[in-house]
């Protein structure tokens, strides 16, 4: 008998949040007859959804969606993969457990959430400032529990898996997430006449856009653009106007779509945040022919040092890298081939069958 797996997350076609993207390319690629998928959405699933059989509970989008969440997570199933972050979350899985009813739990690892001890000390055991990602006051201890509660943790970075095996023990996988290769590719890139620095995510302090505009002072003989959406997006684009930087757009978000084609107009992707997973971005680009800088401290396999890309370990080795690239056009060039050749390992077409077969074995031989 197929083992039935719940997967908690939005599959709705609009929803473009990291996390549901990314089980939403992974469970329109599954076709194992050895399981089947239920998940969740408010609206149209998206199409890979429909043509790959996956059952979705229509949960409204109105204020009371978290208690409709709950309440899917009483359905009957043999396990749960990739639970979210909500209350809802952890009150379902609570209550199965007070019920009798529990049933084995997958999580993923995408990025740190930890104590300031526990930072402190996988600081120590790796060797450099180590930090925490961002979340609300509710968020970070649902998902502390919700990691030491799980059967078995799959992390998307062999940096994460390390983390979580020391703060939760040797219950952990590694895989990693991969990319849609029919929007992210390199054909028809073209380098601009004038060198463009490109950034992207949330415009939010955690993600230090603010960043963009020590860059664009510094180095006046480029053009730099972050594209996103946030709270902060509107403030640092009157700050670049009232410093006189011409050469600075916060540009807003785009589609999958856009973006790529942005990215293909470019000539360096420059991601300055502190604390991240396995920042998704970071292979897009790079599929797109685009030579990466970034911090080290969150050990991003998608850029190896000298290869496609600079690691840097402060703020002022990431700037003078992105000076370093700015100065030469050919290494640009030549790290950004080599992007995208990596950039084949990535696809979602190779990646999904190998998540899909370890959920199947993992939820199998739990449930045995």
């Amino acid at each position: 008998m197929a083992v039935h797996v719940f997967v908690p997350r939005w599959m709705d076609q609009t929803n473009t949040n990291a996390q549901n993207s990314n089980a939403k390319a992974l469970l329109s690629r599954f076709s194992d007859l050895r399981a089947r998928w239920t998940a969740v959405c408010s609206h149209k699933p998206a199409d890979g959804i429909l043509r790959s059989g996956v059952k979705t509970v229509c949960i409204s989008s109105s204020r009371w969606w978290q208690y409709r969440l709950l309440l899917s997570y009483q359905s009957k199933f043999d396990a749960v993969f990739y639970p979210g972050p909500h209350w809802a979350d952890e009150a379902g899985l609570k209550i199965r457990n007070l019920s009798g009813r529990r049933r084995p739990v997958i999580a993923t690892i995408e990025g740190i959430i930890a104590s300031s001890d526990s930072l402190q000390r996988l600081s120590d055991m790796f060797g450099h400032p180590v930090f925490a990602q961002p979340g609300t006051d509710g968020s970070v201890p649902r998902l502390r529990w919700l990691y030491e509660a799980a059967d078995h943790i799959i992390a998307i970075s062999p940096f994460l898996a390390r983390v979580a095996k020391a703060l939760y023990g040797d219950k952990v996988s590694c895989l990693p997430l991969g990319l849609e290769p029919e929007i992210f590719h390199a054909k028809d890139r073209r380098e601009p006449t004038r060198c463009r620095i490109v950034g992207c995510g949330t415009v939010k302090s955690s993600k230090n856009p603010q960043a963009f505009l020590g860059l664009a002072a510094r180095y006046k003989q480029a053009d730099f653009a972050w594209i996103g959406e946030g709270p902060t997006r509107l403030q640092l684009a009157r700050e670049a106007q009232q410093r006189g930087l011409d050469n600075l757009r916060f540009a807003g978000a785009l589609e999958p779509g856009l973006l790529a084609q942005e990215f293909r107009r470019s000539s360096v992707f420059v991601l300055p945040s502190h604390a991240e997973g396995v920042p998704k971005v970071t292979q897009e680009a790079a599929a797109c022919g685009l030579p990466v800088v970034l911090n080290g401290f969150f050990e991003a396999p998608s850029v190896i040092h000298g290869g496609n890309g600079l690691v840097a370990w402060s703020d002022e080795e990431l700037s003078n890298y992105v000076g370093a690239l700015i100065d030469d056009p050919q290494k640009r060039i030549d790290m950004g081939q080599q992007g995208a050749a990596m950039a084949s390992e990535w696809d979602w077409n190779r990646l999904a069958p190998q998540w899909e077969d370890l959920i199947i074995r993992l939820a199998t031989s739990t449930r045995s």
